[in-house]
């Protein structure tokens, strides 16, 4: 009787693990059939949140369904990011990110509650925009040589903001005063909305974050931008020299990126499906516009181009993080 019992139960599971494939499958003929939630791992009115609303107005515009934006900011954006690769693969719950928890943090820190390789799938790599070093509008500060004095004459005062510990911003900023030979304290915060909120109030000397969050604060006065990170000046602030015009070299690589993920086992047909809506979105003459004035250089990827972009610049950024052994990110 047990034996036979036994045979039933494994039969069972089989036709169960069997039968998984073809229940995704008719789920994904049906998709989208109910609301989907983009989780981004950061805070309200930064970037990422300002795009992704976007991007969820338009998408759920085309797919016929409601597009719910979840913010989840904390543990350097690692909060959000886990809770997507922990979700179920069935194409409701996307991660709607920047670089940083996807290549970044990975690199920088030691316990990361999730593996990108083997827990998430990219859908579309959507744009990049340099990052910018910010001064205190209030201050008679204008170029790297003029912050690095106002260092020396007053080091209790020396700090710097980023968006997160082991953020592209954190690092950007351990790079630029190992050159400068100069000593700053990092404050990280947990997005860019409350790292330039204390900019402005004079909590920090300076600030590391993109160009489209702190377009309005620099049209304002509240802010200035002093240096930019590429190969070329950012066609939104033409009279702002890069890095390297400013004796700072290395810095080309920290420009973020932003991009859309999902739960590594979601049906492929489903991941196909959103990739191509994504690159419509993204292409239409004034959604481009729209990122364009925010700094962002924009791409619309296929989700093969943007896997492979994130294994390159995992490896990219091993290798920077390794070169800087001698700081925790922790």
């Amino acid at each position: 009787m047990f034996a036979r019992l036994k045979t039933c139960l494994k039969v069972g599971a089989i036709a169960l693990i069997l039968a998984v494939p073809g229940v995704r499958a008719q789920d994904a003929a049906r998709y989208p059939s109910k609301p989907i939630r983009f989780i981004v791992p950061a805070s309200a009115g930064g970037p990422s949140d300002v795009i992704a609303r976007l991007v969820a107005e338009r998408l759920g515009q085309a797919l016929g369904q409601t597009v719910v934006v979840d913010n989840r900011p904390g543990a350097s954006q690692m909060l959000g990011t886990a809770a997507v690769a922990k979700a179920d693969p069935d194409g409701y719950t996307l991660l709607f990110t920047t670089s940083t928890p996807i290549v970044m943090t990975p690199a920088t820190l030691k316990k990361v509650p999730y593996d990108v390789q083997k827990d998430l799938t990219a859908i579309s790599h959507l744009g990049s925009t340099p990052l910018v070093l910010y001064v205190n509008g209030a201050t008679s500060i204008t170029n790297l040589r003029q912050l690095f004095d106002a260092v020396k004459a007053k080091p209790e005062t020396a700090n710097y903001g980023s968006y997160g510990n082991g953020s592209s911003a954190h690092v950007l900023g351990e790079f630029m005063i190992r050159q400068a030979n100069v000593k700053m304290v990092h404050v990280p915060y947990k997005g860019v909305a409350p790292e330039l909120q204390d900019l402005m109030g004079g909590q920090l000397l300076t600030a590391v974050a993109d160009i489209g969050s702190a377009s309005p604060l620099i049209k304002a006065g509240k802010i200035r931008p002093i240096a930019v990170t590429g190969i070329k000046r950012s066609a939104v602030l033409p009279d702002v020299a890069t890095f390297a015009e400013q004796g700072i070299s290395g810095m080309e690589p920290f420009s973020p990126w932003w991009g859309m993920f999902a739960p590594r086992q979601t049906p492929r047909a489903i991941i196909d499906q959103l990739s191509a809506e994504i690159a419509k979105i993204v292409n239409t003459p004034d959604f481009n516009a729209r990122l364009v004035s925010f700094g962002i250089d924009t791409t619309g990827t296929t989700s093969a181009q943007a896997n492979e972009l994130a294994r390159t610049e995992t490896v990219k950024w091993q290798q920077i993080t390794k070169d800087m052994s001698h700081i925790s990110f922790e």
